[in-house]
């Protein structure tokens, strides 16, 4: 009689025991479910599994508190990791979206080379310099772009797509056109300048947008890859279209490397490489379009137009400002003639149009690490810009003096022997000059992108980095034009065609690189300690609300 009793008891007891088990754990819990299907069970086998004291019970529930609650450090550690990863992304998309502006710009560089082959007119070459303009004047329409845009479709897309759409109809559309007109004796170089000036038109507008959505779409402590995506987008996008054309268009190039046959015609011709690129635009572009989203600003975060260019005209009136640009403005004297100018003087002295191609893909490799031995280094920015400013003088002296050699020593002996082969030490200093040009020039460009990454205002982002782009690219576009236009004047004999039909034609390049390194170098030794304390001001010397503090707008 006592011995149900006694089991009695013990099953009331498991049955307690298991309802302040499931008063302890979560009915979501592994656990609570287990209990919940033991319930009502009389087995006492598993008595000890129900019975829990309330020490036990609340050391639990401190458990699953903890573990429902994540570490803080944890979960910063998580949002990093995502944040990290958007950026991978976006530096991905960066990349593209530069290299595709690079395009256009690698074509039109190749056509001062094929020009060089059918006349040595510097005039000639001077017009068509005036394509790469559109950059220098972009900051004309650069608030419509930073301001009207489609909601529904993206602030910095309502203006990207249609642009790269634009550049790869005209790419698919035009290329019988070009090749007609290079055809014609002499080349019809207004028409060429007028097709490559739209073409640098719609990439300078893509340019406004992409360097302005960059801003907004990394976060605050990747900003400066932006300036590394310019650079090496660019140069991807410069070298594929410019010296893989080059090649490819060099009827000795294809021979010796490409084909097993021999033939009097190039693998591609101008309009051929134009009709692939236009492709690749198209559908680069519609893969941007449908796939990317682009995050929503609010709108009271977006300036208007009017607005925005009385900012822009508030930029201008910084202090800062007004000094960068002086220097942005004038910075490219010393060595534009002699660097714009190195490739065509060679090839006029007799250095084949083949190895100046076979040359120039050595210079990517350099194109490639530079960005990444820059983040090594321990200056940045315009500190870094103003140590190597020397160095480049001394380049274009270099470079004037290796055309003085190919001049006295390479023309002659092809004029004589018509062989255009370099001895290995000739083509070695030339290779040499060039990777060096290649590291100096690059370094100075991601070095001062950085810059103007660190010092632009983010609240109108684009605009602020058109600006410092366009005067930055109006500096080294004038006076390379202006040295051209120079050296024709002076190689011009009177009544003649310039550099042709003279017993003794003057060599313009001599004098004008000449006397441009020399009003450099002067440039340099008096404003070195202006250069120095601009990249001194701070983040707020080049904030319009610090124009705005000192009452002037």
């Amino acid at each position: 009689a006592s011995q149900p009793t006694t089991q009695r008891k013990k099953t009331q007891n498991s049955a307690q025991s298991l309802e302040s088990a499931e008063s302890c754990y979560s009915e979501s819990s592994a656990t609570g479910a287990m209990l919940k299907q033991r319930k009502g069970t009389d087995n006492v086998h598993h008595q000890a599994v129900y019975e829990i004291d309330s020490t036990s019970c609340e050391m639990d529930t401190d458990q699953l508190e903890k573990q429902d609650m994540p570490d803080p450090k944890t979960k910063k550690l998580t949002v990093d990791k995502a944040v990290q990863a958007k950026d991978r992304r976006s530096i991905i998309l960066l990349l593209v979206l530069y290299t595709l502006q690079g395009i256009p710009m690698g074509l039109a560089a190749s056509i001062p080379f094929i020009l060089q082959d059918k006349t040595k007119d510097f005039n000639l070459q001077a017009t068509f310099s005036l394509v790469s303009w559109p950059f220098s004047l972009k900051l004309v329409w650069a608030p419509l772009v930073d301001g009207l845009f489609f909601k529904s479709f993206g602030r910095r897309k309502s203006w990207l797509i249609p642009c790269q759409l634009a550049i790869g109809a005209l790419l698919l559309l035009l290329p019988a056109t070009v090749d007609g007109l290079l055809e014609q004796q002499p080349p019809d170089v207004a028409s060429l300048t007028a097709i490559f000036f739209v073409l640098y038109f719609l990439c300078a507008t893509q340019d406004i947008a992409v360097d302005g959505w960059a801003i907004s779409m990394l976060s605050e402590s990747n900003t400066d890859k932006a300036s590394i995506c310019n650079s090496v987008g660019q140069t991807l996008g410069y070298f594929t279209s410019y010296m893989l054309f080059l090649a490819l268009s060099d009827v000795d190039t294809c021979n010796k490397y490409f084909r097993s046959t021999p033939s009097d015609l190039p693998l591609v011709t101008l309009g051929q490489f134009m009709s692939f690129f236009g492709l690749i635009f198209t559908i680069t572009t519609l893969y941007v379009w449908f796939l990317k989203k682009e995050a929503t600003e609010r709108e009271g975060d977006i300036p208007s137009v009017s607005a925005t260019y009385k900012q822009l005209l508030g930029i201008f009136r910084l202090p800062g400002i007004v000094k960068l640009a002086a220097l942005l403005l004038t910075c490219r004297i010393a060595f534009s003639c002699a660097e714009n100018m190195y490739g065509l003087k060679l090839q006029e002295y007799g250095v084949s149009k083949q190895t100046i191609a076979a040359i120039g893909p050595l210079s990517f490799p350099v194109y490639l690490l530079v960005p990444s031995i820059l983040a090594m280094l321990p200056e940045s920015g315009f500190a870094l810009w103003t140590r190597i400013y020397p160095y480049r003088i001394l380049l274009g002296l270099a470079c004037v003096l290796s055309v003085v050699y190919a001049k006295t020593c390479i023309a002659p002996r092809v004029a004589e022997f018509s062989d255009k082969h370099l001895t290995w030490t000739e083509y070695l200093v030339i290779v040499g000059l060039t990777l060096l040009a290649s590291a100096i020039s690059n370094l100075m460009f991601t070095s001062q992108m950085q810059f103007f990454c660190q010092i632009s205002d983010p609240a109108v982002g684009g605009t602020y980095m058109t600006l410092l782009n366009t005067i930055t690219n109006l500096g080294a576009i004038w006076p390379s034009t202006l040295s051209m236009k120079l050296v024709g004047m002076l190689e011009q004999c009177d009544g003649e065609v310039p550099g042709e039909d003279c017993e003794k034609p003057r060599d313009g390049y001599f004098i004008v690189a000449s006397v441009a390194i020399a009003i450099g170098s002067l440039w340099y030794l008096l404003l070195r300690s202006t250069i120095h304390s601009i990249s001194l001001l701070p983040k707020s010397a080049w904030r319009i609300e610090a124009e705005k503090a000192h009452g002037s707008l």
